[in-house]
């Protein structure tokens, strides 16, 4: 078929015409598309009957009130749990299983620990927490800074494609040598994934011992490492290691192709099951005592990657070969690892936490206490190297040690970890560290006091004014003028996140302008005969002073006139922040002082916040500051104030002015 051509003009070849029927192809597809558009329903217009089924699944889709909550609720805990990772962690080690012992949750020593590092927000966890004994590379000379802590990701993808090498060599493709071959070589990558942690590495880790066994049975090398005796009972040990991950997750046999495997691997879970393999028990108790609603409070058990339970007493039975033990922390960060490995055990029991706090608890503290002033401490390759674990698991916290000496909370010794040169550093011995930090700063602002007073500078003697009444005063001109420049001078006292602060504060009048206020006379402010007067033309009785003002030619009444007033006082309050023990972070604050001009009290709320300069060479106790604070509150007249006088006679004054101000200011922390 070709396009008509006109009944005028040249006609076209075929050059001509594709691209004319490519035009009349394309026009032709858009008016059909907008013709269908026209007469589907719009979206708005509401469900037919064939749409009926999508709303209602949208419907379903739409999370309801209770998953709303839900899921804010987690958000809440996930945001909680990143703000934890930045937050110091300190390690307590008991004294030397001494029962009166002070231990991670007791009060006394968090406080001490908490001011004597400058870290108020710190966390404490107990000794077994340091243990990371299944997490160390089977490598003994991977130095304790370079161990990963984890097994990467990627360890998977590496192990499944050798799997799938090895999977796909029929069994008479090789002889018995090179089968043993394969068999070494696959082995060499359980060192890869040498810790389960996580359920994502199960299935790499099940299917590379199912092809270890294949290989160990196509080598007829009964010998170990790939044949061992479990009990009695000797067996492919790649096999019964396949068939303790299927006992806890059976799903996993779908994953074998070769039947010949899966069948082996079957029959020993079988026999795993039945009982005919010994078993053990493995106790989490620490102490005499074991909580299981504490234990389930703080920590998740993971076997092998997989979530297990404990029974009242703390117990779980196990089976001998390999078992990978996690306590992960419900709260934030990482608990006691552990990869224990063995075909026989002597003991029906093993206690994790106990083990764990003999060789990290006891010796630990036996080899810090060697020589307990130390600057570096000496201690062994092994707690070196679950310090560094430990710190990569919680890469943006702070790790500290904390040992109290003879059980007593107010003999702590603490150490920090440098992760830099993967040693640990004393940094306080015992009661040597004066638990308070102090800050002294100078600032100033701008503030605004209600009752503030000035005397007009064109008065002749802006000393002596003569009305007594201000309702009446006609030479003076005491007039409302609020600003104010504050200079504040002023020593705060750190501990944890107590603030107590106490200063002075000296208020410039602003100008040309000067405060007026009566003179005060201590014990004798509330009699109205009080006057500091000025006496003129006074009859000098032989040489003694008048007894009466009468007997003066002029009387005028004296004001104290000043250019700066003086306000003392002292406040609490409360920093937030990591750095709350020393000073730095955000603050409420409430103060309470004496102001002599306008004679009375002042009570104020402060909201503030201190950091440090950044300069790289300011540490230790003596920092630089920076501080911003703002203040509202009120200013009260008190006997014998001028302003008190004005609220008793003008019904719209009142002895209760607001206050408002902002400073700045520099000092050091010490």
């Amino acid at each position: 078929m070709s396009a008509p051509t006109p009944s005028a003009g040249p006609a076209l070849g075929p050059s001509a015409v594709l691209p004319r029927l490519r035009a009349l192809w394309a026009s032709a597809a858009c008016l059909l598309a907008f013709a269908l558009q026209l007469s589907a329903p719009p979206a708005w217009a509401g469900p037919t009957g064939l749409d009926a089924p999508d709303l209602q699944q949208h419907k379903k889709d739409k999370p309801t009130a209770e998953e709303k909550d839900a899921n804010e609720k987690a958000a809440e805990e996930e945001a909680e749990r990143k703000k934890r990772e930045l937050y110091a962690r300190v390690i307590v080690l008991p004294w030397l299983q001494n029962p009166t012992s002070a231990n991670y949750m007791d009060e006394t020593l968090q406080r001490e620990v908490r001011s004597a590092i400058a870290r108020s927000e710190a966390l404490f966890f107990p000794e077994v927490d340091l243990y990371q004994n299944g997490r160390k590379v089977p490598d003994r000379t991977v130095a304790p800074t370079q161990q990963p802590a984890v097994v990467p990701d990627n360890v998977g993808l590496r192990i499944m494609q050798n799997v799938d090498r090895v999977a796909s060599i029929p069994w008479d493709r090789l002889d018995p040598n090179q089968w043993g071959n394969e068999a070494a070589q696959l082995a060499t990558l359980t060192d890869t994934l040498w810790f389960v942690d996580r359920v994502e590495l199960r299935e790499p880790l099940f299917l590379l011992y199912a092809q270890i066994g294949r290989a160990a049975d196509a080598s007829n090398d009964p010998r170990p490492p790939y044949f061992e005796s479990i009990g009695r009972i000797t067996v492919n040990y790649y096999f019964y290691l396949a068939a303790l991950l299927a006992i806890q997750e059976p799903a996993l046999l779908s994953k074998l192709t070769d039947q010949d495997v899966a069948g082996s691997v079957q029959f020993l879970l079988g026999q795993l099951q039945q009982g005919i393999f010994p078993s053990f028990k493995g106790d989490f108790a620490l102490g005499q005592k074991f909580d299981i609603e504490t234990f389930n409070k703080d920590y998740e058990l993971l076997i092998n990657g997989i979530p297990a339970s404990l029974d009242g007493n703390g117990q779980m039975d196990l089976f001998l070969g390999r078992t990978d033990v996690y306590l992960k922390r419900k709260d934030s960060g990482h608990g006691l690892a552990e990869r224990l490995e063995s075909d026989k055990l002597d003991e029906k029991t093993y206690f994790f936490l106990e083990e764990a706090r003999k060789k990290i608890g006891i010796n630990f503290v036996k080899q810090l206490f060697l020589d307990k002033n130390a600057c570096i401490p000496e201690v062994d390759g092994d707690i070196l190297t679950f310090l560094a674990i430990y710190q990569k698991l919680h890469e943006k916290a702070d790790v500290f040690i904390a040992v109290p000496e003879d059980g007593n909370p107010n003999r702590t010794y603490i150490w920090k970890y440098d992760k830099e040169s993967g040693q640990l550093r004393n940094i306080r011995n015992g009661m040597d560290t004066f638990p308070v930090r102090f800050a002294l700063l100078f600032s100033s602002g701008i503030l605004f006091q209600g009752a503030n007073y000035a005397i007009d500078d064109n008065l002749e003697d802006e000393s002596s004014l003569a009305p007594r009444d201000l309702a009446n005063r006609n030479r003076a001109s005491i007039e409302l003028d609020p600003a104010t420049v504050p200079f504040n001078f002023e020593l705060r006292g750190h501990y944890n996140r107590l603030m107590v602060n106490f200063g002075g504060e000296f208020g410039m009048a602003v100008g040309d302008r000067k405060w007026a206020e009566y003179y005060q006379t201590p014990g004798k402010n509330d009699e109205e005969d009080i006057r500091t007067v000025r006496l003129k033309g006074c009859d000098d009785l032989d040489g003694n002073d008048p007894g009466t003002t009468e007997a003066c030619e002029k009387v005028d009444d004296v004001y104290n006139v000043r250019k700066f007033n003086r306000y003392m006082y002292f406040g609490t309050g409360v920093v937030f922040g990591r750095n709350a023990g020393i000073g730095f972070g955000p603050r409420l604050a409430a103060r309470f002082g004496w102001l002599n001009m306008t004679h009375g009290y002042q009570t104020t709320l402060h909201f503030g916040w201190a950091v440090q300069p950044p300069i790289p060479e300011a540490s230790g106790r003596v920092r630089p500051m920076l501080d911003l604070d703002l203040r509202g509150g009120i200013g009260i007249a008190r006997d014998r104030s001028l302003q008190l006088e004005l609220a008793e006679v003008d019904d719209d004054e009142s002895r209760v002015k607001p206050v408002l101000g902002a400073n700045l200011g520099i000092g050091l922390t010490f």
